[in-house]
């Protein structure tokens, strides 16, 4: 790789270590991955790409997350996959603007409120019928079929047990 410390073309080892930054007040230690040139001088040998800041800044979000009970983003995006919706859609189900989801996936950190509603529909397909009956005027009628259609696939995989426990927990 061409270094941009010692400005050659070299290896470089890639290293990770636990590091620790503050975010909305609160202290995360998260892992965090960097490059480190034996070439450069010891005050400035080391440097990350532009995927391993963005990479690194998610892990320390995601560490966040875990420390406050939240989904981190890669739970967002397995709820999201468990329903085969796009994030667009995953958003205007749930009544959201369009780049919610998008942003919680890669950047943002969801409150509380919009935590709930992730995890009322993850694992209750009912829940998300609701919801799609609820924001039924954001979709297109063939969409909200195809929608209505997956949801319902969600529903059948999990059976008639899981609709009968839903029924009384109600």
């Amino acid at each position: 790789m061409n270094c941009p410390l010692c400005d050659r073309t070299h290896e470089v080892d890639e290293r990770k270590r636990v590091a620790s930054i503050i975010l909305k007040g609160e202290e995360v230690t998260y892992e965090e991955r960097f490059y480190f040139c034996a070439n450069a001088g010891e005050d400035e040998n080391e440097f990350e790409t532009g995927a391993m800041t963005n990479e690194n800044l998610l892990n320390a979000r995601n560490a966040y997350r875990i420390k406050k009970g939240l989904l981190t983003s890669c739970e967002i995006v397995k709820i999201r996959e468990s329903y085969g919706l796009s994030q667009v859609d995953l958003a205007k189900l749930l009544g959201w603007g369009e780049a919610t989801i998008s942003r919680y996936e890669s950047k943002a950190i969801q409150d509380e409120a919009y935590d709930t509603m992730l995890r009322l529909i993850k694992d209750n397909p009912l829940q998300a019928l609701e919801f799609l009956k609820k924001n039924a005027d954001k979709f297109t009628a063939m969409k909200r079929q195809e929608i209505r259609s997956k949801i319902v696939e969600k529903l059948d995989s999990y059976g008639k047990e899981y609709l009968t426990r839903q029924t009384y927990l109600k």
